[in-house]
């Protein structure tokens, strides 16, 4: 028998994480935009808000999903505020090159990102990831990732964090890919979009991972 305190408790609990999921959202936002910013470069900017406009367009988008897109944006973004510095404290124009070209290929990745029918596929790749609809060839390594930095977690919620953890590395792939070089990724997204059979997508994926990551 459930009793109403038992039903309470889950209820608060089920809030204090929905809370938790928009807050890392939030900031997850605030992050992308301020290493954007960083950028000095106007185009960017305005290609990341249309991007949001369109994310925000697509409510069937998971949260999760969301945030880890931005998180990925913003690691990006970073590079570039990293050769930055390079090429000041070694006077060096070969990272300023570097930073010209990544910036560049930034731009193409927002771009290609801002599809619609991209981000509903990349979701849905993302769901069946890390919901387990998909069977993941390489789970162990990514159990051990978490039963590293939460031990005490059950087995059950160290399986879900799990495939959570796979899911943001295998998208990654793909949207990483698209900021830093899309002439090459490009093919790879058009094939994602394209496709109406995302686990024989996500097998080729799983065997080519190692290959596709820069």
């Amino acid at each position: 028998m459930v009793r109403p305190l038992d039903k309470i408790i889950e209820a608060e609990r089920e809030i204090m994480e929905i809370e938790s999921k928009y807050q890392k959202y939030a900031a997850a936002i605030r992050n992308a935009l301020e290493y954007i910013k960083n950028l000095d470069d106007e185009e960017s900017i305005q290609l990341f808000k249309r991007l949001m406009i369109t994310i925000e367009s697509i409510p069937t988008l998971i949260i999760e999903f969301k945030s880890d897109i931005l998180d990925i944006i913003g690691s990006v973004a970073a590079k570039a505020e990293t050769l930055k510095i390079k090429a000041l404290t070694y006077e060096n124009h070969k990272y300023k090159d570097l930073r010209e070209k990544l910036i560049q290929n930034f731009r193409g990745g927002l771009k290609e990102l801002t599809n619609e029918e991209g981000l509903l596929k990349l979701n849905n790749l993302y769901y069946l990831i890390s919901n387990g609809k998909i069977p993941l060839q390489d789970l162990d390594k990514y159990l051990e990732k978490i039963r590293d930095r939460a031990p005490d977690l059950d087995q059950e919620t160290q399986i879900k964090y799990a495939r959570q953890e796979a899911a943001r590395e295998y998208i990654g792939v793909i949207i990483k890919g698209l900021l830093m070089d899309p002439t090459k990724y490009e093919p790879l997204y058009k094939q994602l979009i394209e496709t109406n059979n995302l686990k024989e997508f996500f097998e080729y994926l799983q065997k080519e991972s190692e290959k596709l990551r820069l």
